[in-house]
């Protein structure tokens, strides 16, 4: 990911729509498994750390994250988080058999993750029975360029393409839904608007399409995504611009 977006990334995530949508949904989802107040939890790729903040408050204290970059660090320290390191989810400085549940949200698609790789070591630091989250993005046609490459992604799921990563594994799929269904027409057009009207390069540095929405704006936003969220709880989702698994390690 582009140094800047690391900036970028904690001025939004506590308040935009997106983050502030799906990461009530992951806590909704972690809140459905059973886990102890003192159950340990790693988030895998944890970026600048609100995700990490939730999950520790709500979920577990015995929760850790780690990130690769080295951008990311100082914003845990801002954040408060004091279980986190610098670390490649290619290859987790964990002992086996650690953890009673791993999440990793929207980290599988960057161009620096080996899939296979990555998912090996979330399963090898999984106690048997310890449970796995994902979050990735949905649909390769949703790809733009400039978008994807300022935050480092290369490659969007199917679910087809995210099942057949979990069966690589002695794994049992608890669930398998799309998030964001309710605005997905909204994110196709807009993200068809932007490969359509992009000009060519400027040679300046990537941007995400994270921008300020008008209050009003963001907060309509959200209360969709709150309605999704209540839908969630009853259902799995056939289509969204996300993708989110829960499955088990066997051998509990």
């Amino acid at each position: 990911m582009e140094a800047h977006e690391y900036q970028t990334l904690f001025e939004f995530e506590s308040s935009y729509w997106w983050f502030k949508g799906l990461h009530l949904i992951v806590l909704d989802a972690m809140n459905t498994l059973g886990l102890d107040k003192n159950a340990s939890i790693l988030d895998a790729g944890c970026g600048t750390g609100q995700n990490l903040v939730n999950v520790t408050r709500e979920v577990s204290g015995a929760s850790y994250g780690f990130d690769v970059a080295s951008e990311a660090a100082p914003f845990w320290r801002k954040r408060g988080l004091q279980r986190v390191c610098r670390a490649s989810i290619n290859a987790m400085p964990f002992p086996g058999e650690f953890f009673d549940a791993v999440l990793s949200v929207d980290v599988l698609e960057c161009e620096a993750v080996n899939e296979e790789q990555a998912f090996g070591e979330m399963w090898r630091v999984l106690k048997p029975g310890g449970f796995l989250l994902l979050v990735v993005p949905a649909y390769e046609w949703l790809l733009t360029p400039e978008h994807h490459k300022a935050v480092g992604a290369s490659r969007r799921y199917s679910r087809q393409r995210l099942i057949s990563l979990l069966k690589k594994k002695p794994m049992d799929l608890i669930r398998i839904t799309n998030l964001f269904a309710s605005l997905l027409p909204a994110v196709a057009a807009y993200r068809l608007a932007v490969r359509l009207l992009k000009s060519s390069s400027s040679g300046d540095p990537p941007r995400s399409e994270l921008k300020p929405l008008p209050r009003p704006l963001n907060e309509m936003l959200f209360r969709i995504m709150e309605l999704e969220r209540r839908l969630l709880r009853e259902r799995d989702l056939p289509f969204g611009s996300s993708i989110m698994a829960v499955a088990r390690k066997a051998g509990a």
